[in-house]
């Protein structure tokens, strides 16, 4: 019996989340099952315009961000299957943080790989504001494959080619 692998991809509804989505399409076949995780925080919709401190969110307000995140989760698991995975939505609010409750969804699912993308933040954006894609890929028990934001791969295509046609791990470009 051949092996049937069970994906977690995290989407965020992002061009690198939707690209993660299409590199899992690519490298596994028709009808591999996968479920698309949006980790939601309600607050994060709030906290921008009422600055410091704490905030309460009304009950309106937050079934509100909660059924965004189901249709941004549809929307994902839509796109999935429209590329030949057998995806399933799934949203989930955070408790702690983005990359624990995919960490958490990825163990209690037994998914035996995570995909997700980056948004490619370096330096001190990094720093300051962490990377999920690390944490996750720190932290899991499965297998993270970790899809680079396109623009970043462009570039370091053009700085390998430029390097006379060899990327920084030995290959060619």
């Amino acid at each position: 019996m051949a092996f049937a692998p069970h994906l977690l991809i995290a989407y965020d509804g992002s061009d690198p989340a939707t690209e993660a989505i299409a590199v899992a399409a690519r490298l596994f076949p028709s009808g591999t099952r996968a479920t698309v995780l949006y980790a939601w925080e309600p607050t994060a919709l709030y906290a921008g315009s009422l600055g410091a401190g704490v905030a309460v969110i009304p009950p309106e307000a937050e079934q509100g961000a909660e059924a965004d995140a189901i249709r941004l989760a549809d929307a994902g698991a839509k796109r999935a299957r429209a590329l030949g995975l057998a995806a399933e939505p799934r949203a989930e609010q955070v408790v702690s943080s983005a990359w624990q409750t995919i960490v958490d969804a990825a163990e209690r699912d037994a998914a035996d790989l995570v995909v997700m993308g980056t948004r490619g933040l370096s330096g001190v954006k990094s720093l300051l504001l962490g990377s999920c894609s690390h944490h996750v890929a720190q932290h899991a028990r499965s297998p993270v494959l970790i899809v680079p934001d396109g623009e970043i791969t462009d570039a370091r295509r053009v700085a390998a080619q430029a390097r006379g046609g060899v990327t920084g791990s030995g290959h060619r470009a």
